[in-house]
């Protein structure tokens, strides 16, 4: 991530992050592992409910 201060439209001082190319790989692979586990806890539900 990279950052830098900037003046924002109401003239305040404040730091703007980026995201790097590192970043957005990252990213990628974090948001890939969390979508696997929102499909195993759907299976989970599912099952249970058909057990239910």
């Amino acid at each position: 991530m990279k950052s830098e201060w900037k003046t924002t439209e109401t003239n305040r001082r404040a730091r703007f992050y980026t995201l790097t190319a590192a970043g957005r790989k990252q990213m990628g692979i974090e948001l890939s592992k969390f979508e696997q586990m929102i499909t195993a806890i759907g299976r989970v539900l599912a099952d249970a409910e058909e057990a239910g």
